[in-house]
């Protein structure tokens, strides 16, 4: 059995997780605080506009003109170090894991703070509400003109059910970046303002290109790069740089993108319970695992020949 913390040990340990999250905790409700300056309310007073500073311990980061992260209640998983900036919207299900970077910061979506006087945390102006609870995202709305020095890009829409994991970026710079439901978007892969279709895999390292459409059921290979405004069509697997075909994906391939996607619902629903405060492992835990439940030794142990 691993031995036990000491009392002063766990209170440290305790103790210091809890002032590193009341920390973000409180950066958290300085913001929500801060953005009812910016929105109509029912008090007497009219919204102003602020220059809001970005924290650097922060993971959502709305930005004045190009709106802020919109990120459904029901989320299967939003690392902690993973961040969103500008207009990103994240659909249920979803989870982005650690050190993903998710930038569409050259949109023009100032109406969360100006035109409206409204934020729109609850994605009211872009998320469609149905019956069942789950949300759709609406048609992206209209791109400001090319010619525009500034602001000229577009949003992410993140579809629900898919996975975005550790490493990857994902930005929208001249177009919106859409992907669809189910799909799969391995370590350190790139989409630059491209449209990923519905229970695609897109493999580590692999680039997207912008205006590239990977269309349903798809399978990028790790490191292939797919060149700008290059189209896949659907049930495609594709490899290499530059990436082409290979050839085409069969019936059990492509039901296998879709088991992998719920899969990953599940991982990702499991991984939310080691934010829970705390973190020790308890003796029924610490049984369960052998590499745990050999005792401890002080001195190396000795291999016993001839036996």
């Amino acid at each position: 059995m691993p031995r036990a913390p000491s009392l002063v040990q766990h209170f440290r340990q305790v103790i210091g997780r809890a002032f590193r999250e009341t920390g973000q905790a409180l950066d958290r409700l300085g913001l929500r605080t801060a953005q009812l300056a910016a929105t109509k309310h029912d008090y007497y007073d009219d919204p102003c506009l602020f220059d809001d500073n970005l924290s650097r311990h922060r993971q959502l980061m709305p930005l004045l003109y190009s709106g802020k992260p919109i990120v459904h209640p029901h989320v299967a998983y939003l690392a902690p170090c993973a961040t969103l900036i500008g207009s990103v919207h994240i659909a249920s299900g979803c989870s982005v894991w650690y050190g993903a970077v998710l930038r569409a910061d050259e949109c023009l979506n100032a109406e969360v703070y100006s035109e409206n006087h409204q934020a729109i945390s609850d994605g009211s102006e872009l998320v469609e509400a149905q019956e069942d609870g789950e949300c759709q995202i609406k048609e992206p709305w209209k791109l400001n003109a090319k010619d525009s020095d500034h602001h000229h890009g577009g949003a992410i829409f993140i579809g629900a059910n898919t996975n975005v994991q550790d490493g990857c970026v994902i930005t929208s710079r001249i177009d919106h970046t859409v992907i669809g439901e189910g799909v799969t978007i391995g370590h350190l892969a790139q989409i630059h303002s491209a449209k990923i279709d519905d229970f695609c895999l897109i493999g580590m390292g692999s680039v997207i290109g912008e205006g590239a459409h990977v269309q349903a059921e798809c399978l990028i290979g790790a490191g292939a790069v797919i060149q700008p405004k290059q189209v896949v069509a659907s049930g495609e697997l594709w490899v290499g740089n530059p990436a082409r075909k290979l050839r085409d994906l069969s019936a059990k391939e492509r039901q296998r993108l879709h088991y992998q996607s719920s899969e990953y619902v599940g991982v990702a629903t499991h991984q939310r319970s080691v934010m829970a405060l705390g973190g020790n492992i308890g003796e029924e835990q610490a049984t369960s695992l052998p590499e745990l439940a050999a005792p401890l030794h002080d001195e190396p142990l000795k291999v016993q020949s001839g036996q």
